[in-house]
């Protein structure tokens, strides 16, 4: 089995590296360090990309709000990185165009042409379109179903969306492709310490049998908002590095608002702050964000009836016609963003106007946590951590040149090759070679469904999928669309880990019971 391979390899391996945190910045690092040719392991406590990184806006973008925060350094690299992540991952990052409506100041509306044609500057030579303004009456025509009342005008400009928790995997698997290492369900219990360096980390499964000691020569925490709960394992702390966020979103069918362009509107609360409606896959619109300060617990995160209550009173008061209620409101989610905390010198800021930007610190010799950031610049994040690390270890720690050797991608008749390549890219030979296994592999999860089979075996075989969470929620979007409990879609989808896991009665009740309670959080609201 995938997993079973790599978990003799972490017990017979002297790694390099070794990467605590397998959400989208462990995943840069790790891949980052697969490609200077290193050793490298990436663990996570929970599944890749459980947290933040399956949580988030499903925006790539510089940060066009942080411009009003003179943070232009951040959404320089964000603008830049966005373009990066375009060309290499043009499956699963996506242009979009944003529309931004402007009510009652004339002011307002300067102000914003300011800050785009500053955003246009900072992205340089790009693959979209600058921004461009548009006149009431084109808006009155194009956008019928909005609010025309005190319209000033509006904008359009480009960003991009992409699934945060299919790149997150797809980056892990192309460390695995490397050579790389990479275990989920394996959480950091004990650091083996000796003389201000750490000799080894204890590390207990959390499936069957799967404990291991992992021996390296540096360590990288890259645990998130858990930044806190990692570095008190290793020694109590001086200070709280983390201070997250609270983001909750709400997911509607995409036939009730426009399909070609993210909606931005302002919050009904007049604090200056925006929500956006953002089309995404199998006809799904995600509408986002609040932006809390968050002092709870970090693994069950709930969503209140005054946030959602807040999103939807927001975008039903520039709606015309058709309101958005409760009753339209497929699935839920809540994630936190790993802000920093500020230092005790600061003036104490709104979690809205805290800095999005990352640091790294080590802890001691061979031990260095980054935090912070993020998703658009992980990328960068991961090779500013592992040039430090390069640095600071000359002949110690040595990256040699790994050749890509690309992908020869066949020509194939398959009716299917098309829109898979589009949806998976290289990996789409992968996916070509299951269905040769059976022409059934061909064939719908379920009736209706957007995933044939081949896709779901897949996601087990080459993407680290072990618990029917990971596949519903962060390997396909079957949980976000599904509104009510349905035990015909949750059986077929166990059908094929019974098959592909060698899962048991026992095990496959275990595995419904989790994802049931799994499910509930993410759809139920307090």
């Amino acid at each position: 089995m995938f997993r079973d391979f790599h978990l003799d390899k972490a017990r017979n391996t002297a790694y390099d590296i070794c990467i605590i945190g397998g959400g989208i910045t462990g995943a840069g690092i790790f891949l980052k360090a697969c490609q200077k040719g290193l050793k490298a392991i990436i663990i996570d406590k929970s599944d890749f990309a459980f947290g933040t990184s399956s949580r988030s806006a499903k925006m790539i973008h510089g940060g066009l709000r942080y411009l009003q925060y003179f943070q232009i350094k951040m959404v320089y690299e964000g603008l830049h990185e966005r373009e990066t992540l375009l060309a290499e991952y043009p499956h699963l990052v996506k242009p979009q165009p944003y529309f931004m409506p402007v009510y009652n100041s004339w002011v307002s509306k300067l102000k914003f042409s300011v800050g785009l044609s500053g955003y246009d500057v900072l992205a340089g030579k790009s693959s979209m379109p600058k921004h461009t303004s548009i006149t009431e009456e084109e808006i009155k025509k194009r956008f019928k179903n909005i609010l025309h009342d005190d319209l000033k005008g509006g904008f359009i400009y480009y960003d991009a969306r992409t699934n945060d928790a299919r790149l997150t995997n797809e980056v892990i698997q192309q460390g695995v492709e490397l050579g790389g290492t990479a275990i989920n369900y394996m959480e950091a219990i004990y650091f083996d310490e000796e003389e201000n360096e750490i000799k080894s980390l204890v590390c207990k499964g959390r499936l069957h049998g799967s404990d291991v000691e992992i021996k390296s020569k540096v360590y990288i925490s890259a645990t998130g908002v858990w930044t806190d709960e990692l570095l008190n394992k290793y020694k109590p702390q001086p200070k709280k590095w983390m201070k997250p966020s609270k983001g909750i979103h709400i997911v509607v069918s995409g036939d009730l608002l426009p399909k070609d362009c993210v909606l931005i509107l302002p919050t009904i609360e007049g604090d200056g702050r925006f929500l956006w409606c953002l089309p995404w896959e199998d006809n799904l619109n995600v509408i986002g964000t609040t932006d809390t300060e968050y002092s709870e617990g970090l693994n069950e995160i709930r969503t209140t009836k005054e946030e959602i209550d807040y999103i939807l009173d927001s975008v039903n008061k520039h709606l015309t016609g058709r309101k958005i209620t409760t009753e339209d409101i497929l699935s839920v989610y809540a994630g936190l963003r790993p802000l920093l905390s500020e230092p005790e010198t600061e003036e104490e800021k709104d979690s809205s106007s805290r800095s999005r930007d990352y640091d790294i610190w080590w802890n001691n010799d061979n031990f260095v946590t980054i935090a912070g950031g993020k998703l658009t610049s992980f990328l960068s994040m991961g090779e500013n951590c592992i040039q430090e690390i390069i640095e600071k270890f000359p002949g110690k720690i040595n990256p040699r040149i790994i050749p890509n050797p690309g992908t020869i991608l066949p020509k194939v008749g398959h009716p299917l090759y098309a829109t898979l390549r589009d949806k998976y890219g290289e990996n789409v030979a992968l996916i070509m070679d299951i269905i040769k296994e059976n022409k059934d592999y061909i064939l719908p999860v379920y009736p209706k469904s957007s995933y044939i089979i081949a896709e779901i075996i897949f996601f087990i075989r080459f993407q680290h999928a072990v618990m029917l969470d990971d596949l519903m929620t962060r390997r396909t979007l079957i949980s976000y669309g599904m509104k009510h409990w349905d035990d015909d879609i949750i059986n077929s989808i166990c059908k094929i880990f019974i098959q592909e896991l060698g899962w048991n009665q026992e095990e496959t009740e275990a595995q419904i019971k989790n994802y049931k309670k799994t499910w509930d959080l993410m759809h139920s609201w307090e």
